[in-house]
């Protein structure tokens, strides 16, 4: 009797696999961060996301954390020495784009077209807070994964971005030490 149970308990393993709870994880991809709702999909396998048709990426490689706008100014109070990293073009950065949202005061410009080209501009910054940010919280995700891969240890995303910074952070305290308005 104890050899068909032995030999039922490995006939399971083989076709359904053992897992300890992470080995789950460790296979399922999702889209490259892009900001849309696909990012929430998941895969058991790679390939392109149907939605936004980005590469599907392993889930355990997209590790940077998400901050809303209105918790921005408490985030930066307590994390000494952040650096914000805008990616949305140089218009838009400095008012001249039709959209005008404004931009937060001491933000690095570097467009995420031009993130990896010009990497070598944060190098000294791998160990330290970075917010990413832009105008919807589309192209900061997929920058704040790109900086991950590239070695970053403590990137966050602005979710949402200046458009919802503009519309939801009317904290006169915080929009005056953090924000310049574009008009």
């Amino acid at each position: 009797m104890k050899i068909y149970i032995t030999v039922f308990v490995l006939l399971i393993i083989s076709v359904f696999g053992f897992t300890d709870g992470n080995a789950k994880r460790v296979n399922e991809y999702t889209c490259t961060p892009c900001g849309a709702d696909c990012d929430a999909d998941l895969y058991n396998s790679p390939g392109t996301c149907k939605h936004c048709h980005m590469p599907l990426v392993k889930k355990s490689t997209v590790v940077f954390k998400k901050v809303e706008p209105a918790q921005l100014c408490a985030f930066v109070t307590t994390h000494k020495k952040v650096i914000l990293l805008d990616v949305r073009t140089k218009a838009e950065f400095e008012g001249t784009a039709e959209e005008k949202f404004g931009r937060l005061k001491n933000a690095i410009n570097i467009p995420i077209q031009e993130l990896e080209q010009r990497i070598a501009e944060l190098s000294a910054y791998k160990n330290t807070e970075i917010v990413v940010y832009c105008s919807h919280s589309h192209r900061s995700p997929r920058a704040s994964y790109l900086l991950n891969q590239l070695g970053f240890k403590k990137v966050t995303n602005m979710q949402g971005g200046m458009s919802v910074w503009k519309e939801q952070v009317k904290e006169k305290q915080c929009n005056q030490k953090l924000y310049i308005a574009q008009e």
